[in-house]
């Protein structure tokens, strides 16, 4: 996939400025993190390519058409400040959070980026009350489940979304 598409696509997940740095966290294969100095052009990736890659490419076109945090302190944490961000609008923090959730149920081979995601994704649906986004929790849930039947946190979180369940026909009934 070329830059283009991969920003298209919706796969880059956040960008910082940080003074004349950029920095982002894309998905492909694998979630990559790019650095570019916007001085210089020097830029890297954590890729096999280095840089100078699709990464780097998505990261500039979401920087030009204003997808950005602008974060002066974040350059030595930028995933930190994108997240403080997300905290900021949890609406599109949720929104995030279930596109790398989609993706780490793909390739997180050990299942524990997917269960943090999975954690943090019922937390936002509680806290922005997006109750029609249980669905989509429900089928990430099945799909985990089916990834890792043994693991004793796989009933703590199907336990989470009953919960979630209960609140909405709470308030909804």
């Amino acid at each position: 996939m070329d830059g283009e598409a991969l920003y298209l696509s919706g796969r880059v997940l956040w960008v910082v400025k940080s003074g004349e740095e950029l920095h982002a966290k894309v998905l492909n294969d694998y979630p990559y993190y790019v650095r570019i100095n916007l001085k210089t052009g020097e830029n890297i990736c954590t890729c096999p390519s280095g840089g100078n890659c699709e990464h780097v490419k998505a990261t500039k076109l979401a920087y030009e058409r204003g997808f950005y945090f602008d974060c002066p302190d974040g350059g030595m944490f930028p995933e930190a400040c994108a997240l403080s961000m997300l905290n900021e609008v949890p609406e599109l923090g949720l929104e995030v959070t279930l596109k790398e959730l989609r993706h780490a149920l793909e390739t997180d081979e050990s299942g524990s980026t997917a269960a943090m995601l999975l954690l943090r994704a019922t937390d936002l649906v509680e806290r922005t009350k997006s109750w029609r986004k249980i669905p989509v929790l429900e089928d990430a849930m099945e799909e985990y489940s089916s990834l890792f039947p043994d693991y004793n946190l796989t009933e703590r979180l199907k336990s989470r979304i009953n919960l979630l369940l209960n609140k909405r026909s709470r308030e909804e009934g």
